[in-house]
C-alpha cells in the first residue's frame, strides 16, 4: 500500500473540524487541519496535500480568496479542491473547485467525493 492520501481540512468550526478529522483518519487518510483561509494557504505550501476540503464562509480569508491565492502559487495546480459549505452552490464557481458539497455532510459523503474518479479535462 502506498502513501496515505493527504487531506487538508479547512474549517473554522472546531466541532466540525474534529468530527471530519477523526472520521477521515479512521478511513485511512492523513489529515492536516487549518482553522481559516490564511492558515490554509500556509499549510498548503508546507504540506502539499492531495486534496483540500475547503469551507467557503470563513473569517479572515474566505474560500474564494483561498482558491485565488492558490491559483498564483507554484506547484498547487494538481491539488483537488472540494468545497464544504452551509451555503448553496454559487452560480460562478472558480474552475479550480472540483465539487461543492453542502453541509450537513457525513464523513462517508466526503470520502465518496474524495475517492470519486475524476476526469481532469472535462469540457463543460
Amino acid at each position: 500500500m502506498g502513501m496515505k492520501p493527504k487531506v487538508l481540512l479547512v474549517e473554522d468550526n472546531a466541532d466540525v473540524r474534529r468530527l471530519y478529522a477523526i472520521g477521515l483518519n479512521q478511513r485511512g487518510f492523513e489529515v492536516k487541519l487549518a482553522a481559516n483561509g490564511a492558515e490554509a494557504v500556509d499549510r498548503v505550501a508546507s504540506e502539499r496535500p492531495d486534496y483540500i476540503l475547503l469551507d467557503w464562509m470563513m473569517p479572515l480569508m474566505d474560500g474564494r480568496e483561498v482558491v485565488e491565492r492558490l491559483d498564483h502559487e507554484d506547484g498547487t495546480a494538481e491539488i483537488e479542491i472540494i468545497v464544504i459549505s452551509g451555503q448553496p452552490e454559487p452560480p460562478a464557481l472558480p474552475p479550480r473547485v472540483r465539487a461543492w458539497l453542502t453541509k450537513p455532510l457525513t464523513v462517508d459523503e466526503l470520502v465518496r467525493e474524495i475517492t470519486r474518479p475524476h476526469a481532469q479535462a472535462s469540457g463543460q
